[in-house]
C-alpha cells in the first residue's frame, strides 16, 4: 500500500480498504482464512528460523467479553488498531488501543480484553522470545461476516498481501527504538497513534531476515525535527521477527510512531 509524507492513521488509503472490504463483506475465501486452520509460520535464513507472535485462543476471549458497538448500514464496521508487548511465555501487557470514529468505549474495552491475554509467543530458532506485536481488531455487521475478526498487522500492505497478513514485530530482547529514543532528557513523544493531530512517523523497510533495511521519515511538525532524526537513527538499530504472508516471510513496512499530548 502506497504511504505518503501526509499520511494519516488510518491513513486514507486504509479507509478506502475499509470501505472496499464492506462492500465485497468480504468473501467466504477470506473469512476461511481467518477463522480456519493456522498457517505454519516458519522462515530460514542465516541458519535461523523464525515464528511471530499470534492470538492464540484471544477471539474467544474477545468474543466473550466485549459489548458489540450500534453498528448500522452507514457504520457497519469498526476498526480498532492496538499495539502489545507479548513475552516469551506469551502473555501481553503495555496493550494501548487506538480508534479514530469515536468508539471510546470500544476501544477501551478492547485494550482491556488483550491486556493481560495468553497469546503464543513469537520464536527464533525455537526459542521464545519476546515481541511488540500490532494488530488490528475488527467488529462489523455484514451478512456471512464473523462479527469479531483479529487481523495480526495494522492494513499498510493488505492491496499486497490481502487482510490476514502478519505485520514485522519488533523484539524486545534487543535494543528497542522507543526505549532508545527516551534516552533523550528532551524526548517527550509517546508510542503508537492518537487522535492528536501532532506526530512523528518513520516508515521502515524490514527484510525477509527481520533486519532494517532502510528508515525514512513520513511525517514530522517543525517542533519535532529533532525526535524523527532521533527515530530515523534508532530505529535502524531495532530487530524484527519479519512479516509473514500466507506462511513465507516477506519484505515488508513498519511504520513508528510519536505522538505528542495536546498543551
Amino acid at each position: 500500500m502506497a504511504l505518503s509524507k501526509h499520511i494519516k492513521m488510518p491513513n486514507a488509503s486504509e479507509e478506502k480498504a475499509m470501505k472496499s472490504l464492506t462492500a465485497r463483506k468480504i468473501t467466504r475465501g477470506l473469512t476461511s482464512l481467518i477463522i480456519g486452520l493456522p498457517l505454519v509460520f516458519t522462515h530460514f535464513a542465516s541458519a535461523q528460523t523464525y515464528v511471530p507472535a499470534q492470538f492464540g485462543n484471544t477471539l474467544n476471549y474477545i468474543e466473550q467479553t466485549i459489548t458489540m458497538p450500534e453498528l448500522t448500514a452507514d457504520q457497519p464496521v469498526v476498526a480498532v488498531y492496538c499495539q502489545a508487548d507479548v513475552d516469551a511465555n506469551g502473555i501481553t501487557s503495555n496493550a494501548v488501543c487506538f480508534e479514530k470514529e469515536g468508539f471510546d468505549s470500544l476501544r477501551d474495552q478492547t485494550t482491556e480484553a488483550v491486556n493481560g491475554r495468553q497469546f503464543t509467543p513469537a520464536q527464533v530458532d525455537n526459542k521464545k522470545v519476546p515481541v511488540r506485536m500490532q494488530f488490528r481488531v475488527i467488529y462489523a455487521k455484514l451478512d456471512g461476516q464473523p462479527p469479531i475478526m483479529l487481523l495480526p498487522n495494522l492494513g499498510y500492505m493488505q492491496s499486497k498481501y490481502g487482510h490476514d497478513y502478519t505485520d514485522p514485530q519488533e523484539r524486545l530482547d534487543q535494543p528497542q527504538w522507543y526505549e532508545l529514543y527516551k534516552r533523550n532528557d528532551w524526548a517527550e513523544g509517546l508510542p503508537f497513534f492518537s487522535r492528536e493531530e501532532n506526530m512523528t512517523r518513520v516508515l521502515a523497510m524490514i527484510d525477509e531476515n527481520g533486519k532494517v533495511i532502510s528508515a525514512r521519515r513520513l511525517e514530522a511538525q517543525k517542533t519535532n525535527k529533532r525526535d524523527v532524526v532521533e527515530v530515523e537513527k534508532v530505529v535502524k538499530k531495532s530487530s524484527f521477527i519479519p512479516g509473514f504472508s500466507r506462511g513465507k516471510a516477506e519484505r515488508m513496512q513498519y511504520v513508528a510512531v510519536l505522538h505528542y499530548r495536546a498543551e
